[in-house]
């Protein structure tokens, strides 16, 4: 019996509510399954989606309507960051374990994302998961509302952006070949383009010592053939057999822009011509995994494009670059194809990062990061990845499946994506409910979703906690509460409510249009029969 079917077996003797508790599980494994069946650092791997949430936010996926591949996939993901693993494959194999022991994926994921956990190889683990940075007040802008902020003694905290500077643009999502054509969600502010980067010096090899290689004798049917392999000043790398060693050889790339185009049309038909390339250089040394690497100058700045060997190197790529810690990320995690955008005139230290936008392809193992030049927005960063004609979409509307729930049951409708505007939050959206702003948002952590609550609460009691409650879902004779209620009054005198959902780690913001009354507010969501 195999473990995903030990596991199985198991929830049927023990009940399946044995897989909501970490502890629980630990002990059942050491108890029940022989000492062969699983490796401790498997049974680590599956009582850690328990203890960190994962396996919870993938059932809650399932039971929206997700289907097992991206709830696995996404749960899976969250996992390998929390776990600050680059394992993804690995993360990902569990998740369908557990999802296979609830019967709700089937037996044939469960082996395929078992051969990508077995062949994957694996990298040295780095340190905890990033936590996200305490918020601080921030600079005012136009006075829509206001969020919660960690405004010490005074009663007062930062406001929100207005719908007409940074919000998303009514424009259809791009189709997924030249996707120039859509509209563009405006990101940042308005600005002309940098002057145009220079062209790096040609890239130089450090001078190696002559080293003797070694002699390799070749059998062939006419003799044998002597080939000494000198390593000099003007030669190749050195000889390696760790599969982990990079490839310091870059003879023969071809990094004209026609080769280029050919050559990555998985993420984008137009590459080269659509980023303005001026110049390439191959790269001298390829990471594990790596099979090219190729930089580029181009009008806005830098773009770097990678093929590798397997989508474990996809994987292990989405992992370094997709950061949620920070607020100002877009981001559109589809496993075929990721988006990934960082705006930095969303964060709270603007000149710490400079803007980027990522994109991939799985199954042509190839990814594409652009880098803004000097004084080049975000906005301009969107317009040349369009131009590329790239393989992805921009995402414009809610991806999540728990967070489009959570809209639909208060009735939010016409949610256009934003980059986030707090730390921690996976995605971030500007809606309407009855001619009123409402922000709905989702968080990637438990301890980040009770971090903002917290400054919920803490406005609210400023203003003599003029609504402070939880509601519930009148369906639930026990009347579980479902998540808290907050109200106050920001510095432009506009009513604000904040309601949030727990078991899916989303909120909701709403505000009136000056007339200062939360509780007005609370009356068009919640009945007396559920707060």
């Amino acid at each position: 019996m195999e473990l995903h079917e030990s596991l199985y077996a198991l929830g049927m003797s023990q009940g399946r509510e044995l897989f909501n508790d970490a502890d629980s599980l630990r002990g059942a494994l050491d108890d029940y399954l022989d000492e062969d069946s699983a490796s401790t650092g498997d049974i680590n791997l599956l009582v850690d989606a328990v203890r960190l949430g994962a396996f919870q936010s993938m059932n809650t996926m399932l039971d929206s309507g997700a289907t097992p591949d991206r709830a696995v996939a996404e749960a899976g993901a969250r996992l390998a960051r929390d776990r600050g693993s680059a394992d993804v494959g690995g993360a990902q194999w569990a998740l369908a374990v557990l999802g296979y022991a609830i019967g709700k994926v089937s037996d044939e994921q469960v082996r395929r994302y078992r051969t990508q956990h077995m062949s994957a190889p694996q990298p040295p683990q780095p340190g905890g998961a990033p936590t996200a940075l305490p918020p601080q007040a921030g600079p005012a802008v136009p006075p829509v509302g206001q969020r919660p902020a960690d405004s010490g003694p005074q009663q007062t905290a930062p406001v929100w952006p207005s719908s007409g500077g940074q919000g998303a643009s009514g424009a259809p999502a791009p189709s997924p070949v030249g996707a120039g054509s859509g509209g563009v969600p405006s990101y940042g502010p308005p600005g002309g383009f940098g002057s145009s980067a220079p062209v790096p010096p040609g890239r130089k090899r450090s001078p190696l010592v002559g080293i003797l290689v070694g002699l390799v004798a070749l059998i062939v049917v006419v003799g044998v053939v002597v080939v000494v392999i000198a390593v000099n000043q003007g030669g190749g790398s050195g000889g390696s057999d760790d599969p982990s060693a990079g490839d310091s050889s870059s003879e023969g790339v071809d990094v004209s822009p026609d080769a280029i185009n050919e050559r990555y049309q998985s993420v984008s038909t137009d590459i080269a011509t659509g980023a303005a390339i001026t110049s390439c250089t191959a790269a001298d040394t390829l990471a594990a995994g790596e099979t090219e690497k190729i930089d580029c100058d181009t009008e806005n700045g830098k773009l770097q494009l990678t093929t590798y060997q397997s989508e474990q190197g996809i994987d292990q790529s989405r992992t370094r670059v997709v950061d949620y810690k920070d607020e100002g990320q877009l981001s559109d995690p589809v496993d075929s194809g990721y988006f990934y955008l960082y705006d930095p005139s969303n964060a709270e230290d603007p000149s710490r990062k400079v803007a980027e936008l990522y994109w991939d392809s799985k199954s042509g193992l190839q990814t594409a990061l652009l880098t803004a030049g000097d004084g080049v927005t975000s906005d301009q960063l969107v317009n040349t990845w369009k131009a590329t004609n790239p393989t992805v979409d921009e995402p414009t509307e809610l991806y999540a499946p728990q967070l489009q729930a959570f809209a639909t049951r208060f009735s939010i409708r016409r949610c256009e994506r934003i980059p986030t505007l707090y730390g921690g939050e996976l995605e971030e959206a500007e809606c309407a409910h009855n001619g009123n702003h409402v922000w709905v948002a989702q968080f990637s952590s438990d301890h980040d979703f009770k971090t903002y609550r917290a400054l919920a609460k803490k406005l609210a009691k400023q203003d003599g906690n003029i609504v402070d409650r939880y509601w519930w879902n009148t369906n639930d004779s026990s009347q579980t509460e479902q998540g808290k209620i907050y109200g106050y009054i920001d510095e432009s005198g506009n009513g604000v409510l904040y309601a949030d959902y727990a078991s899916c780690l989303c909120y909701f913001q709403a505000y009136d249009n000056g007339e200062g009354d939360p509780n007005a507010i609370s009356g068009q969501y919640f009945s007396s029969g559920e707060s």
